[in-house]
Parts: structure tokens; C-alpha cells; sequence
């Protein structure tokens, strides 16, 4: 459904192997125009990142959330347009309640609610998407820094 231009940020490493993978699916608004991601993000080392353009964070489903985790990812970092700038209204919204509907089936399953997060952001930077899907990993490392408890 979504079109990945993002890309995996390893060549052949044993070390790599325990790095985790993080899938950033961001609002195609949330970046400024001259926003180069594959660039900054051959900078990044101690992950593999996927970046997935979304026309809305709104298209979010919590159904291809699962699939992303049960593929394999680590980690899923939705970055949505701050809540008052939505180009389609409700669309950030629309995304951080299923967000947090994913999170709490992920808590009942046992499953640590850090590996799903959103965060919002207008005129972001490359670097500024790159980090967010750091922080990611980093919360995927370190499960129950927040948010675990039930």
C-alpha cells in the first residue's frame, strides 16, 4: 500500500545482525521540501531503517502495523503532522488513536508497547525523521523505560 524510499542501512556485518530494524512511516507534510532521507540516513550506524511516505498519517491501520512487527521489524516510528496543521483536518488524530489502540493489544499480548510510537513534527529535517527513528530504537532496546507498565 505504502511505496518504501527508504532503504536498509548495513552492508554485511556479523554486528550487524543484533542492530535493530526500525520502519518510519511518516506524513508526506511533515517534511520540508529539500528533505534528502537517503542521504541522512547513510549516516545513521547501530540500525536498519526503512522509511515509508504516507499521504496522510491518517492511513495508518493498526492491521499493517502487526504485519510490519510480524515481518520482522523491531519497531514502527509513525510521524504524524502536529494535531491544529493536518492537511486533512483530523488525520493526525485519526492516527495517534490507533496508535495507542495498537500499543494496548500489544500490552495485553505480553508484547512491549515501545515498539509502536508516534510523534509529530512539521517542516522536519531529514536528520530530525532520522532521529526520531533512533529514539525508536533506542526504546526498543531498553523495553519498559516507559509506558510498559499496566
Amino acid at each position: 500500500m505504502f511505496k518504501v524510499v527508504g532503504l536498509m542501512m548495513t552492508k554485511h556485518n556479523p554486528v550487524a545482525e543484533a542492530w535493530p530494524e526500525i520502519v518510519v512511516l511518516y506524513c508526506q507534510h511533515c517534511l520540508s521540501n529539500g528533505a534528502k532521507i537517503a542521504l541522512a540516513a547513510e549516516k545513521v550506524n547501530g540500525l536498519h531503517l526503512k522509511t515509508v511516505m504516507m499521504p496522510c498519517s491518517s492511513k495508518v491501520q493498526v492491521a499493517e502495523l502487526f504485519k510490519i512487527l510480524d515481518n520482522g521489524a523491531d519497531g514502527v516510528e509513525v510521524v504524524a503532522c502536529p494535531e491544529h496543521t493536518c492537511q486533512f483536518l483530523v488525520g493526525s488524530r485519526r492516527a495517534e488513536k490507533r496508535i495507542a489502540y495498537a500499543q494496548g493489544l500489544l500490552q495485553q499480548a505480553g508484547i512491549s508497547r515501545e515498539r509502536l510510537g508516534l510523534s509529530r513534527g512539521a517542516e522536519l529535517s531529514a536528520e530530525q525523521l532520522i532521529e526520531r527513528a533512533v529514539a525508536r530504537a533506542e526504546a526498543v532496546r531498553t523495553p519498559g523505560k516507559k509506558g510498559d507498565a499496566p
